[in-house]
């Protein structure tokens, strides 16, 4: 409880946590927060409160959408007078005409229809009563849509850019404060004599605080903590100076991973048939790029085969199910080919495990998912022909068919395609953030709208509001699985509302059955927070990340050789941990250094960073990156 509660930051969030969990426990026991319809009121309001209070990068994202309201409403409120002014000229007009009856019939609804128009939902709809008319009268929905769609709505994804990158820079120069802040005060209180100097054994003592009292922390093992302390000890003395000790947090942000020579069976158990000559060019042959290409040839000829396969089905043609293909035996053309394909892919699975060890073809993503592939195929195949009750080989094919994913290595080989592949990698990694935000919002809307909505829409023929629906736009549409009835039905729809399109049509259902407007402010108030907003905060990101990222990758990362200390590959670096930077460790074999996972860097900077651990007399200043996780709170 004390390591729980104790003072720091987060104090704030595990109170709020702490409260939510107990609320949610009160209300299973005594049934608190439990209205009158006995339905739980605020219990998902309450889980999704754990959730945040439970993830420091969620809480940090709402701040930065709190911090951009103030910049982003005035524009909307700028939107929001021009569209007053739009609705009153429209209003009057198209009085007494067919535009102003379906449209323009009062100043709220003309109001509500220019907003759909900034959405594209309405567009060209609302203008065709008029236009059909009076060709002219495009002269105004034309200059409404210029202004307001093209001008306003991209004022506001540059308000929201603008607004998210003053965040970061803020975040940036607030962290690096504090951090030099904090590092300053625990250096004064780990030399309370005023040497100058901390000595290895309060360094490694201070590690092990952090193991016990910080559970933020990623577990520092014994070993780690000497290679730790001899990244730290940049001058070799075996005590760490200020200057040195400023750089703590940099440091923890490294991992380590020992490397194992392991072994394979065949090595293991018959080394003479592993070291013979033609072992040995076995081995070659499938570790080279020769058999990588012969697979793909094969692959190929795998989608190939399955195209002929599926070629009338995917043009629309009626096709009748060949009974040999359900009677258990390998008697048509199909069939034999889906068995060779599967046993070509259990040889290349067998022999990699073999050649490799399964250590290092373990440690694949690539190779797992073709393993994993080619033993379900197996499985099918057996299942299929082995006598049971269930004999129809297009098992086989839809499970062999999934091995066809693996051609997009082919593109991958492709620079372009090559770069584009890992930017997206490396901004949808950093980016999972902004989601989970975005999660957040579309759960409280959907929690808000099935205590509002749930249950209004039905087919139920004994319910009254069913008939409401009769001759809506959202029974037209046979939309009936929209609705509030579940959360999971409610996220749907609000994953709609997000894609935007027709989202009238929803909206216009709740209208019936409501018979009421009051139910435009949900929709409108979903799509200025979670499209405008939160939707565009997505695309900010994403773009900014994807920038940046493609400038780093129009050099291309190399391997740096550092003499006498490492070999640095892309994110990971190679080194003998007896002696790092001229610090004797007591740590004996190789190792693999790495920046962790919470530290969300791109792999241009971890390399910077790596490159620095093991060639700079003293590490550079490095400013924390704000979208690195908040360890330490």
């Amino acid at each position: 409880v004390r390591r729980y509660f104790r003072r720091g930051p987060a104090l704030a969030m595990r109170v709020v946590e702490f409260v939510a969990v107990s609320c949610l426990t009160m209300g299973l026991v005594y049934d608190v927060c439990t209205p009158m319809d006995q339905e739980r009121l605020f219990a998902p309001y309450f889980r999704i409160l754990v959730y945040v209070a439970s993830s420091i990068e969620c809480v940090r994202e709402l701040k930065t959408l709190a911090a951009m309201i103030p910049e982003v409403i005035n524009v909307l409120v700028l939107l929001l007078l021009m569209m007053a002014f739009y609705a009153w000229i429209g209003v009057v007009t198209f009085y007494g005409s067919d535009e102003g009856t379906e449209y323009f019939p009062n100043i709220g609804d003309a109001m509500w229809n220019l907003w759909i128009a900034t959405t594209t939902a309405n567009y060209p709809d609302l203008m065709m009563p008029a236009y059909n008319n009076f060709r002219l009268s495009a002269l105004y929905f034309g200059f409404f849509m210029i202004v307001a769609y093209f001008f306003m709505m991209n004022i506001v994804l540059a308000s929201i850019v603008n607004a998210y990158e003053n965040e970061m820079d803020r975040r940036r120069v607030e962290r690096q404060q504090v951090a030099d802040r904090k590092l300053s005060e625990a250096f004064e209180l780990l030399d309370p004599k005023g040497t100058g100097r901390i000595g290895k054994a309060s360094i490694l003592a201070l590690f092990s605080i952090l193991n016990y009292d910080f559970p933020e922390f990623p577990t520092i093992p014994k070993e780690n903590a000497k290679l730790l302390f001899a990244f730290l000890d940049k001058d070799g003395t075996e005590r760490i100076s200020k200057e040195e000790f400023m750089h703590f947090g940099v440091v923890l942000l490294l991992e380590f991973e020992r490397v194992y020579l392991h072994k394979t069976l065949l090595e293991s158990c018959l080394p003479r048939v592993y070291f013979s000559p033609a072992y040995q060019l076995f081995s070659d042959f499938i570790q080279s790029d020769r058999f990588e290409y012969a697979i793909d040839g094969i692959l190929v000829l795998n989608a190939v085969v399955v195209f002929i396969q599926s070629y009338a089905m995917l043009m629309g043609k009626d096709v009748s199910v060949d009974s040999s293909l359900k009677d258990g035996s390998i008697d048509t053309i199909w069939e034999l080919f889906e068995t060779i394909f599967t046993i070509i892919y259990v040889v290349e699975m067998t022999a990699k495990i073999m050649v490799k060890g399964w250590h290092k073809y373990s440690l694949s993503s690539r190779n797992l998912f073709d393993m994993t592939i080619t033993l379900l195929a197996v499985s099918a195949t057996a299942y299929v022909y082995f006598p049971n009750g269930f004999s129809d080989s297009r098992l086989i094919r839809f499970i062999v068919m999934a091995r066809v994913l693996r051609l997009t290595r082919l593109l991958v080989l492709l620079t372009p395609f090559q770069m584009i592949a890992r930017i997206g990698s490396d901004v949808l990694s950093r980016a999972k953030v902004i989601f989970m935000l975005l999660f957040v919002v579309c759960y409280i809307f959907a929690a808000f709208g099935v205590q509002v909505f749930g249950g209004m829409i039905t087919r139920d023929p004994a319910d009254p509001r069913s008939h409401l629906l009769l001759g809506s736009n959202f029974a037209a549409s046979d939309y009936w699985a929209n609705n509030f009835n579940d959360m999971g039905s409610a996220m749907n729809v609000l994953f709609n509302l997000l894609v935007v399109n027709n989202w009238t049509e929803c909206q216009d259902g709740f209208e019936s059955v409501t018979q009421t407007r009051l139910n435009r402010l949900f929709f409108v108030a979903f799509h200025i927070v979670g499209v405008v907003l939160v939707n565009n905060l997505v695309v900010a990101f994403v773009i900014n990340a994807f920038i940046k990222q493609w400038d780093y990758r129009q050099e291309k990362l190399k391997t740096h050789v550092i003499s006498g200390e490492a070999v640095i590959i892309g994110r990971r670096a190679v080194f003998d941990a007896q002696q790092v930077t001229g610090t004797k460790t007591e740590v004996e074999g190789q190792y693999v250094a790495k920046i962790g996972r919470h530290a969300q860097f791109d792999e241009e900077h971890q390399q910077q960073l790596l490159r620095s651990f093991f060639t700079s007399p003293a590490l550079p200043r490095v400013q924390l990156d704000p979208e690195s996780a908040e360890l330490g709170n």
